[in-house]
């Protein structure tokens, strides 16, 4: 195992438990707890966990933002289940906006037998992912490429979005909670979603469990932009209030 894919598990782990043990996780890897206190290290100073005595604990930053290849290994599966059930919600000839979360690649890679789609989009992996698609018009937002994200933002970028509309748009950010409601990391990629949000007619947000109670500092959108929710697990019993009073859509892919 290659150890940005041995990281990437281990950021899964921490967001799963909110901690992780070295011993365990060198067990669980097959390598020496040397070799976990390294990748532990390097993850601390992407300012992603925190060390302690003994593992780790899942960092407290909001500004914290994990790089592309660490964030597309964590709930794979999870991830995988939204992305095929967004796919399903589809229609062939539709017009779509895929932003530049891992959550929306997986809705790319369940979309590539569809007929006649227009995808618009600031994520170069996306664009790479449905270059082979035949019967599928790809639209690149341009912009400056931000390379630890691989995705398209500032200027050029929003002006490129707001020149169109689309029947739907596929987004996720860093983080969802009551309180602080759907928040970033990156000002410029919060940026294109929100522009991204004025320029579509359904609003569909991704949220794997990862995300629930993670708080970035840049508001990306209120619960009340939300027409739809496709979540992997049940969210908290103690939010069924303050999602209650939203007339969203919620399904949970499986």
């Amino acid at each position: 195992m290659f150890g940005i894919e041995r990281r990437s598990k281990i950021m899964s782990i921490v967001y799963e438990k909110r901690s992780i043990l070295v011993q365990e996780a060198a067990a669980s890897f097959g390598v020496t707890e040397e070799t976990i206190r390294r990748d532990l290290k390097e993850l601390e100073s992407q300012g992603l966990l925190s060390r302690t005595y003994g593992g780790a604990v899942l960092a407290d930053d909001t500004r914290a933002e994990a790089p592309l290849e660490i964030r597309e290994g964590i709930n794979i599966t999870g991830k995988n289940a939204i992305g095929k059930l967004a796919a399903d919600m589809i229609n062939d000839g539709d017009t779509i906006f895929l932003d530049a979360s891992t959550s929306s690649l997986y809705v790319a890679k369940h979309i590539k037998k569809k007929k006649g789609l227009t995808v618009i989009t600031n994520a170069e992996r996306i664009l790479l992912e449905l270059s082979s698609c035949g019967d599928m018009t790809l639209i690149s937002t341009g912009g400056i490429l931000r390379g630890s994200s691989l995705s398209y933002v500032g200027r050029a970028a929003e002006n490129a979005v707001s020149n169109y509309y689309a029947n739907k748009l596929f987004f996720s950010c860093k983080g969802f909670s009551p309180k602080s409601e759907l928040t970033d990391s990156n000002e410029q990629e919060s940026e294109v979603r929100k522009i991204m949000i004025r320029c579509s007619n359904q609003i569909i947000f991704l949220c794997d469990h990862t995300k629930f109670d993670k708080v970035g500092y840049v508001n990306t959108a209120r619960l009340a932009d939300i027409h739809k929710i496709i979540a992997d697990m049940p969210f908290p019993e103690s939010w069924s209030a303050y999602l209650s009073g939203y007339p969203i859509s919620i399904e949970f892919a499986k």
